[in-house]
């Protein structure tokens, strides 16, 4: 109800039927409009969608529309919920907006069909999961580990259980009723799964971390996921990765056959390094560490995945299923790939350079924008922040800064800018525009930039000599001459760029 003051000074009662409000806004989305993308009614439009799909499942176009909008957000639980509920009321099995989230939608086809088991199905499909468990994390046959942990004093270890790991002890692992571990080196001194151990260094998990600092976790986790899935993909290897439950991840490497201990360490090792030398806030490390079992030994161990740590009281998971829940995950490993490491074993001469690989929505990066391409393999601070806009996160002050005063000095800076800050959720397109238009003087020098991204690693080595290392040396086209800027469009190139900036906008517009 709202009050209406007449010219009189008297008033008047009137009845507000928002029904015709939402009527108009169920005519507007099967028109077409694009609801979700109204800036600022993000909540309201996501509201609005899920009243329609309850009320008017029929409506194609809000299912479509609702889900869209998930995906923007990257929402993927929620969108799979949303997918599950829309089956039969639309089709998706041959739009390419859902490629990248088949696995999600397999898995909660999945877990739809469980419900619908009877109670032995059930147990019968849980035993086959646990099975699989068991077989992708093999260890030594005679003898895994249990986790103790002290949290008065902050201690925690493992001691060893001498028999073999039975179904029984994988459930209690998985209830979080104890912890285990398994050695992962055989009785003959092979393996069947190795692993690199992503620790966060202990500076950054002792007091309290400024702003800077998480910056730069942030910044170097999601270059770490990016440059090791490229690496691997390029080598013919599928990491699986998990949080670990206390200071970092696990990327698990699953081969077909047992492989001898020494041949997985070396590649993995040859992996690990590449990544290293890139890296302050992570430590890196190969498991197992040793070749061989030698006297009474038993070798390293690793905790096995989804079960509690018993020091931090966190469970472990697998990132790329975005259901928490015991029985996706455990169904998240029916996808998992194994490898031949014949296939994959490689000298260090002869290992890959790891070429970007791009995600299908972004296949003409390599043609359109060689330059993020070469200054991501090529500079590793600057290589982090490109990663990271790529993967969505939005860049702190200083890392725009950065973006700003290296790439924004080259002649397709606008392009480049444009597309690259596209990808995260403060984009304006506007401000971007006007940020270039200011640039004076050159480029920003390695130092700096290593000491405005708390970056302590080597500088670059260039095969140009220079008084003023930059990274845009890594460039071949790359003058001097060119970084001069202005606010006006001085010459054709110039204008040639600024339309293209234009039609690229307008093609992101029209999508």
């Amino acid at each position: 109800m709202t009050e209406l003051k007449t010219d009189t000074g008297s008033s008047q009662k009137s009845t507000t039927d928002f029904r015709l409000v939402l009527a108009r806004v169920e005519q507007d989305i099967l028109r077409g409009n694009k609801l979700a993308q109204m800036a600022g009614e993000v909540d309201l439009a996501l509201n609005i969608f899920s009243h329609l799909n309850r009320t008017s499942p029929d409506i194609s176009e809000a299912w479509v529309e609702h889900l869209e909008l998930l995906a923007i957000l990257g929402r993927k639980n929620d969108m799979a919920r949303v997918l599950a509920a829309s089956r039969g009321h639309i089709d998706l099995k041959n739009s390419s907006l859902w490629i990248t989230l088949a696995k999600g939608v397999q898995l909660e086809e999945e877990l739809t069909d469980d419900l619908q088991l009877s109670p032995f199905a059930k147990l019968r499909r849980r035993q086959q999961r646990i099975g699989l468990f068991m077989d992708l994390f093999s260890g030594r046959e005679d003898c895994f580990a249990r986790q103790w942990a002290n949290r008065a004093e902050g201690k925690q270890g493992y001691v060893p259980v001498r028999r073999p790991m039975e179904e029984h002890d994988v459930e209690e692992h998985l209830s979080g009723k104890k912890t285990y571990g398994i050695y992962l080196l055989h009785a003959d001194s092979t393996v069947k799964v190795a692993v690199i151990d992503v620790d966060m260094s202990s500076r950054f998990r002792q007091g309290k971390r400024t702003g800077g600092d998480r910056s730069l976790i942030r910044r170097e986790l999601s270059y770490l996921f990016s440059r090791m899935n490229e690496i691997c993909q390029e080598a013919g290897l599928y990491p699986v990765v998990e949080f670990s439950g206390a200071k970092g991840y696990h990327f698990w490497f699953f081969f077909e056959q047992q492989v001898p201990a020494a041949a997985a360490r070396r590649l993995l090792g040859q992996f690990a390094g590449m990544l290293q030398k890139d890296l302050n806030a992570f430590h890196l490390e190969v498991f197992p560490k040793q070749d061989r079992i030698s006297g009474k030994g038993f070798g390293n161990l690793v905790k096995l995945p989804l079960g509690i740590h018993r020091l931090t009281g966190k469970r472990s998971y697998f990132l790329e299923c975005h259901n928490r829940s015991q029985e996706a995950q455990l169904a998240f490993l029916s996808r998992i790939k194994k490898c031949r490491l014949e296939e994959v074993s490689l000298t260090e001469n002869e290992m890959p350079q790891a070429k970007i690989l791009i995600h299908p929505k972004m296949s003409e990066w390599a043609k359109q924008y060689p330059e993020l391409i070469s200054l991501e393999m090529k500079c590793p601070p600057l290589g982090q922040i490109i990663a990271s806009c790529r993967n969505g996160n939005q860049p702190s002050l200083r890392e725009e800064k950065v973006l700003f005063q290296t790439i924004g000095f080259l002649a397709s800076a606008r392009t480049l800018l444009h597309h690259l800050l596209s990808q995260v959720p403060e984009y304006n397109q506007h401000l971007v525009d006007y940020k270039i238009s200011r640039l004076r003087g050159t480029p920003l020098g390695c130092r700096r930039i290593h000491s405005l991204l708390s970056y302590e690693g080597d500088l670059c080595p260039f095969e140009r000599s220079s008084d003023y290392p930059h990274p845009l040396l890594h460039l071949e086209h790359w003058r001097e001459e060119d970084a001069a800027k202005s606010e006006k469009i001085t010459n054709l190139r110039a204008a040639l760029e600024n339309l293209r900036t234009a039609i690229m906008k307008t093609e992101a517009f029209l999508k």
